[in-house]
């Protein structure tokens, strides 16, 4: 009698205040394991006292609602990772259609043909293109950015009068926190006696390895290198002023980052 007495008393205690402890003589929820949990069947969420609750289907993962909300089962798109992979953190990718306008220019003397890494942006004749600025907070090292910038092109030279094709030189480069950390040169060959303008695409891709922790500012931006004769206009990103053939859409600029961190 005394030990059914107990068992009767411990159990109006659970009743009345609706806690149970595990490994523990001071529980703060309804069930509180001090210890493992080995769990061997489904676990299921959501359920009534007449309805059982969602056990998810293979894959998914349980996620918060919340402070005394049902957590709910969400699918991965992303495979998990695992120490030494690495894992996208953080992509952004920016358009711009105001671009570079060099306007007519005799410049047939070059400028420098080359430029080096870590060159500031303002000098040797670079021109920010103004919507492809952005800020990336980096917050591990060993890390890797992967940059991919494409752009359209036009010139009009007025190739059909002359006997002799002509063409411009310029470059594009890809400046974090106003240095120079990627580039490449190119040339729009304007054709003999097409008699209109003349497009074309430019792309640079490029990596950038092991970043500071920091955040970090990237901007792009372009120079003329040489007009080979004449007076004509160039324009980057955007069309030249007289265009009759193209427009801001064909020849915009964009720009897409994405920042790869290690898996600790």
């Amino acid at each position: 009698m005394k030990n059914t007495f107990i068992l009767l008393f411990g159990i109006s205690s659970c009743l009345v205040f609706a806690q149970v402890g595990i490994g523990t003589n001071n529980p703060k929820t309804t069930l509180d394991v001090a210890g493992d949990l080995n769990l061997r069947r489904e676990l299921r969420v959501g359920g009534t006292a007449s309805v059982n609750g969602n056990a998810g289907t293979a894959g998914q993962v349980l996620v918060s609602s919340g402070n005394s909300a049902v957590p709910t089962w969400k699918s991965v798109n992303t495979p998990f990772a695992s120490a030494g992979d690495y894992q996208l953190v953080n992509t952004k990718v920016l358009f711009d259609r105001t671009g570079i306008n060099f306007s007519a220019n005799t410049n047939n003397t070059p400028a420098a043909y080359i430029s080096t890494l870590g060159e500031n942006i303002s000098t040797n004749g670079w021109v920010q293109i103004p919507g492809l600025q952005t800020t990336i907070l980096v917050e591990q090292e060993g890390n890797t950015l992967s940059l991919i910038f494409q752009t359209g092109v036009e010139s009009n030279s007025g190739a059909s009068t002359i006997t002799d094709n002509r063409l411009v030189k310029y470059m594009c480069g890809i400046f974090q926190n106003d240095l120079l950390v990627a580039f490449r040169g190119d040339e729009l060959l304007d054709v003999h006696r097409k008699d209109a303008n003349n497009e074309g695409v430019y792309t640079l891709s490029y990596s950038v390895d092991d970043l500071p922790v920091a955040n970090h500012v990237f901007k792009v931006a372009c120079r003329r290198i040489q007009t080979t004769a004449g007076t004509y206009e160039f324009a980057i990103g955007r069309p030249i002023t007289s265009s009759a053939i193209s427009n801001a859409f064909m020849l915009q600029s964009v720009i897409k980052i994405e920042l790869l961190e290690p898996v600790r």
